[in-house]
């Protein structure tokens, strides 16, 4: 007879793989146990913390088998902070269990499929300060202004004196303003008590061609922050665009339409695959510069677009991919909802001379629609962690393109997708990227053909 596990149990458990969150999987009588800091292959002693009906979730008493690959954490906070998930396990061997994690959601998702079409994970020789932007909370510590992350799964405030993910240029510019800040007695906000100014800080630096632009998220009206800015330009004089944004609630989003630009120039800019990109604070960019331009390059490849056809570029951002491909199109349209994705992704096809495609600010159901007596061969898609669902895969078999093309930030959507694709395409091939090392998160992109 099956045991049934209770709260606070304390059992012994063979880690077997890991999920999409970083955490170990083990079992016990069948019933899958979700247990943090543990890798696959380890032996632990761990005791439940939740249950529920089909899982259980547990923390670790003791590693009693150390997998060979478990490695010190570069950062010191690294238990605390909620920002990586699994800097304690190797790189390379990460690289292989992300491709991992794909093939679990395609056996929990696809009837069948070839595992042969899944690619080795595309890595990072240096997969340290990678991150071109941070978005960061402020608080007030023992008087002093500090940057920090939140705890795994809470609200509660780590603070930190610098990221081994950030670009080192980002660290720099934070423990400047967080010292600014105390100088010119500008505190940050207290969400429990509501006093304070600054509540968040985002700053993004152009890896190629350095230039940053810092946001400040104000919690009210606040127009005391000259002297602030005058110092932080005076001693980062690669900032070259600041804003402040009013946004008493940062709980949906950190942009509101207060937003006001009180230094420089209203769009950084940024060269990526001999394109320049014109960054307004809102727009969306890929947040690893250098396997941005692998993930591109291979969005390009596997398109295997011809001088003749007709291309849509779906969740197209600032149309990065429309950029990469725009030699070999006959024509592309690029569709795209949000408003500041849509002017940068304007203003930086003009500068860069292209002139065969077509930007729509529209969400991707109704653009089709209005596209509907035009033949479209190929379309491509990087939608965000929800994928691109059951209303939208309808529309896609509507037109039937002979190529889809799809980027994926999430396995488990991706999965659920093909599910519904594969009734009219083929699954030809898969490469996973490592755009965010250290963290559990795993990018793909998935080419498909039409039957």
């Amino acid at each position: 007879m099956q045991q049934k596990i209770r709260l606070n149990d304390i059992l012994e458990i063979d880690v077997k793989r890991m999920g999409i969150n970083g955490e170990g999987i083990g079992y016990y009588e069948r019933l899958a146990i979700f247990i943090d800091n543990a890798l696959p292959g380890e032996k632990v002693l761990a005791q439940i913390t939740e249950v529920f009906p089909n899982r259980a979730t547990a923390k670790v008493l003791q590693t009693l088998e150390k997998s060979p690959n478990r490695v010190k954490p570069l950062c010191p906070v690294y238990d605390a902070c909620g920002g990586c998930q699994v800097q304690h396990f190797d790189y390379n061997a990460m690289l292989n269990q992300k491709k991992d994690i794909i093939k679990k959601a395609l056996d929990r998702y696809v009837k069948r499929y070839d595992a042969h079409i899944i690619s080795d994970t595309i890595g990072m020789d240096n997969p340290k300060n990678y991150r071109n932007k941070a978005s960061l909370p402020l608080r007030l510590i023992d008087n002093k202004n500090r940057f920090g992350m939140f705890a795994r799964n809470s609200n509660a405030f780590v603070p930190i004196n610098t990221c081994g993910v950030q670009h080192t240029k980002i660290n720099d510019i934070f423990t400047t303003m967080t010292s600014l800040m105390d100088r010119y007695h500008i505190d940050a906000y207290d969400p429990v008590l509501q006093t304070g100014i600054i509540s968040h800080a985002i700053v993004r630096i152009t890896e190629n061609l350095n230039e940053v632009q810092v946001t400040f998220i104000l919690s009210k009206a606040f127009d005391g922050l000259d002297n602030l800015v005058h110092e932080l330009v005076k001693l980062h004089p690669e900032i070259m665009s600041i804003y402040k944004v009013i946004n008493p609630d940062v709980r949906q989003s950190y942009f509101t339409e207060d937003i006001h630009l009180i230094y420089g120039k209203e769009m950084i800019e940024e060269q990526l695959g001999g394109h320049t990109f014109s960054l307004s604070p809102d727009a969306f960019f890929q947040l690893n510069t250098s396997q941005a331009d692998k993930f591109y390059n291979e969005m390009k490849r596997l398109a295997q677009i011809k001088p003749t056809e007709i291309v849509v570029d779906a969740y197209a951002g600032i149309a990065p991919i429309s950029h990469y491909i725009g030699q070999d199109a006959k024509h592309i349209y690029a569709i795209e909802i949000n408003e500041d994705a849509v002017k940068s992704a304007k203003i930086s096809l003009d500068q860069n001379h292209i002139d065969n495609v077509t930007v729509i600010e529209n969400n991707f159901e109704d653009a089709l629609d209005n596209l509907k007596d035009i033949k479209i061969d190929v379309m491509l898609f990087d939608p965000p962690r929800s994928g691109l669902g059951e209303d939208v895969i309808q529309t896609i078999l509507k037109y039937k393109p002979k190529r889809l093309v799809y980027g994926s930030c999430n396995p488990s959507t991706l999965a659920k997708d093909l599910s519904l694709l594969l009734e009219d395409y083929d699954l030809k091939h898969i490469t996973p990227i490592d755009m965010f090392p250290y963290t559990s998160l795993v990018e793909s992109i998935t080419l498909l053909e039409l039957k």
